[in-house]
């Protein structure tokens, strides 16, 4: 399946206009400077994360956005172990500190973030699964995760899911061994899916740029297009908004 003139003309259309926004003499008045927009992507193995985010990626920055797409912290944190939530806190630390960072400049027009601080959200419901937080220490972890300095700065997460049989599927599709992984096997994706699905149920009401999204039927074009479509509409109510300010 490939994007239709009719789709290709209204992603460039929508892009243009945004752009437009950003590039407007204000946002280099040292007394009027725009933050970058921020985007995360999460999810379980397979959902088609990594490629979403290298087609947006791709997307924006022929449409001359300056975008930039951070090291997941899984690449950045090697020098403490994944058995302890000591882990995914430095994870989320790292991407909270690039968030804070950037959300106060204007190097960027926009930043997509393989993982961030909603994803720190969810992996401390799995230490307290595991033993390793109590439900007291769980719940602090995730408040301050969701403190309103900072989380109200991401403008639109998502959370990719796919069934575990179609996340296996292509998890497999062209490996040299048919071994599975310690997160990539049926058991501990059926998991990490309701993990998210809870998530979401949980934070939706109050957090309306959180989405969740199903790939489990779409190719991997319609996936792309779908998640596309749905950012640049949510982009540009948030350029409306700053217009009307």
């Amino acid at each position: 399946m490939t994007v239709s003139s009719k789709q290709e003309a209204y992603f460039e259309k929508k892009a243009k206009q945004l752009l437009e926004y950003l590039k407007s003499n204000l946002r280099y008045d040292r007394e009027v400077i725009p933050r970058p927009f921020f985007i995360e992507i999460t999810g379980s193995p397979s959902a088609g994360k990594t490629t979403t985010i290298t087609e947006l990626d791709k997307f924006f920055r022929r449409m001359g956005f300056r975008v930039w797409k951070p090291q997941e912290g899984a690449e950045v944190i090697r020098h403490i172990t994944r058995d302890t939530p000591i882990y995914n806190v430095r994870t989320g630390l790292y991407a909270l500190s690039l968030l804070l960072d950037l959300s106060r400049g204007h190097q960027y027009d926009l930043v997509i973030f393989d993982r961030a601080i909603f994803d720190a959200y969810v992996w401390m419901m799995y230490w307290e699964e595991k033993g390793k937080l109590s439900k007291e220490e769980r719940e602090l972890m995730q408040l301050f995760f969701l403190n309103r300095l900072w989380i109200d700065e991401i403008d639109a997460a998502y959370f990719m899911i796919c069934d575990p049989e179609e996340a296996m599927r292509r998890e497999l599709r062209i490996a040299l061994s048919k071994k599975t992984g310690e997160t990539s096997n049926p058991k501990t994706i059926t998991t990490l899916v309701e993990r998210y699905k809870t998530a979401y149920t949980t934070l939706s009401p109050t957090h309306e740029n959180l989405y969740l999204f199903n790939t489990t039927k779409l190719g991997e074009q319609e996936m792309v297009s779908a998640i596309a479509e749905q950012i640049l509409e949510t982009l540009e109510k948030k350029n409306l908004q700053n217009n009307s300010l």
